[in-house]
């Protein structure tokens, strides 16, 4: 459609409805002429008929005439029934010749002439045949007065053929006249219609060919890299029409599409220069922090020291010593692992095992704990210390100020895609303020503003705790979370979960005053269960 309610005439409808007229035109030119020819030919036959007709007339006369007149000389030359049969055709050939007298006033008057000649001479000849057969002698008279009516009849059908013939010839000189007139008619036309059929096919032709030659050059320019296109007119509604507007819209639309490109690609590199620097100070951050918190719980020293005092324990048999050191050993020996932010759940258990069995020595029937784990799960892959740090810090925080027996429960369960931890203690438990703190605490390191938090913890911390002087002075140096009340432990744990996994809610503090708390952690399983690409 070319507008709305305007149905769109392609390049063949045209050429079509054309050549269709053309033909038609032609067809109807050729009808026209063969129609003048066939009234031509019609008209000449007619005119030959009524020749014919008079001169058939004449010749069977004459040759009536020629007979009879041989009988009335010699009855023996012909029979009586030949020359009644001859009569009887002469009559049919005048009644014939009475049709012509239509044609013109002087033709009427010979036909009429020679019927009145013909009643006379018929009669005439009759009855001097049938006297010459019956033997009677005045047969002559009559057949002289008949032959001079015949002569007379003669002479009519000679001037009859005559007015004829100048008749008919001005009537076919009329005709051929007009058959020239219409054949010269019908000439011109068909010269004009050939004419108008190469001027139109030379205008359909322009219509067609221009556009498409403006087209190619485009198309030329196109492919050359040059998007500037100026739009192509055309004033056709055809498909050469839709071609051209195509082209155009399509140029349009690629050269937008060029710009487009252009403006995103200098955008993704802008973005991609960024990103790079940003994911290698990111990168070199995070390697950093993360390095700086697990060093902060590689005590080699120790591990060495203990060695030397579990050996002269032996020597001196102190079997509880010995035991007691080497359970100190085990549990520094998995900080010594370099370079491996990871381990399995199981050896995280066994180091908290170890650490829970050093302490019931120490706190004896005040400590009562219990490991919960589903052996499944043993293999799964959790960040080192992930439970250790809550542990100590529900023994140091929650047990150690009560004197009523306590309890500490370390639970671990798969829930769905993720591996949720939780350790429980009945300890001392924390109030609402010291708990909003905590909390905020481990908010700001999940937020990467760790310094400030700890800047806030050393505020804060300055109160004397359980341990006296030197834990604050362990605190101020960033040691792990050693330090009663100050939360560094929790917040480098917090920080280390976003690190490695980038979320912001893997650990979660509960705590009522006299009754416990709980620290919840949550882990993606399937980041939990895989080692990171180092």
């Amino acid at each position: 459609m070319v507008g709305a309610g305007r149905a769109r005439i392609g390049i063949r409808g045209r050429l079509l409805v054309f050549l269709g007229a053309a033909i038609v035109g032609i067809v109807a030119l050729e009808i026209s002429a063969q129609r003048v020819s066939n009234s031509i030919t019609k008209e000449y036959e007619t005119l030959m008929d009524t020749y014919h007709l008079v001169h058939r007339m004449r010749v069977a006369l004459q040759g009536f005439r020629t007979e009879s007149d041989r009988y009335i000389r010699d009855p023996s030359t012909a029979s009586e029934e030949q020359l009644y049969e001859a009569i009887a055709g002469l009559s049919a050939h005048e009644a014939a010749v009475s049709a012509l007298q239509n044609l013109s006033q002087d033709a009427a008057f010979e036909v009429q002439a020679t019927g009145y000649g013909i009643d006379a001479y018929l009669p005439l000849v009759s009855r001097s045949i049938s006297f010459r057969a019956a033997g009677r002698s005045d047969f002559y008279a009559d057949f002289a007065k008949a032959e001079r009516i015949a002569s007379y009849v003669d002479t009519y059908l000679s001037k009859l053929l005559s007015i004829l013939m100048r008749e008919g010839e001005l009537r076919f000189k009329a005709s051929l006249e007009r058959s020239e007139f219409f054949n010269r008619n019908i000439l011109l036309g068909m010269i004009a219609a050939g004419l108008a059929l190469i001027g139109y096919t030379f205008l359909v032709a322009s219509s067609i060919t221009k556009p498409i030659r403006e087209l190619a050059r485009a198309t030329e320019k196109l492919a050359k890299g040059d998007m500037l296109v100026a739009p192509i007119k055309t004033r056709s509604k055809d498909e050469v029409s839709v071609l051209v507007s195509g082209f155009y819209a399509m140029s349009a639309n690629i050269r937008s599409y060029i710009e487009s490109l252009k403006e995103k690609a200098e955008l993704e590199k802008r973005l991609h220069d960024e990103e790079l620097s940003l994911l290698s100070m990111g990168k070199a951050l995070r390697e950093a922090q993360l390095m700086n918190l697990q060093d902060q719980m590689r005590p080699h020293f120790l591990f060495n020291a203990l060695n030397s005092i579990a050996r002269s324990a032996l020597l001196e048999k102190a079997p509880k010593t010995e035991m007691l050191t080497i359970s100190l050993a085990k549990l520094l020996r998995s900080t010594i692992k370099e370079g491996i932010p990871y381990t399995s759940l199981g050896e995280e258990i066994d180091v908290v095992r170890e650490y829970l069995n050093f302490q019931k020595v120490r706190f004896g029937d005040r400590l009562d704990w219990s490991l919960k784990f589903d052996p499944v799960l043993k293999d799964v892959k959790v960040p080192r210390f992930l439970l250790q740090p809550l542990v100590e810090n529900a023994v140091r925080h929650g047990i150690e100020p009560k004197i009523d027996k306590t309890r500490i429960l370390v639970s671990a369960q798969l829930r769905g895609d993720r591996l949720k931890a939780y350790v429980v203690d009945t300890g001392v438990g924390m109030s609402a303020q010291e708990l909003k703190r905590l909390r905020g605490v481990v908010a700001a390191a999940t937020m990467d503003r760790l310094p400030s938090a700890r800047k806030a913890i050393g505020q804060e911390s300055e109160d004397k705790n359980l341990h006296g002087e030197e834990e604050n002075k362990v605190a101020s140096s960033d040691a792990p979370d050693t330090i009663a009340g100050s939360g560094i432990g929790l917040a480098n744990l917090s920080t280390r979960l976003r690190i490695l996994y980038g979320e912001s809610k893997g650990l979660q503090l509960f705590s009522k005053p006299g009754k416990g708390t709980i620290v919840r952690l949550s882990i993606p399983l399937k980041a939990a269960q895989r080692w990171p690409e180092s």
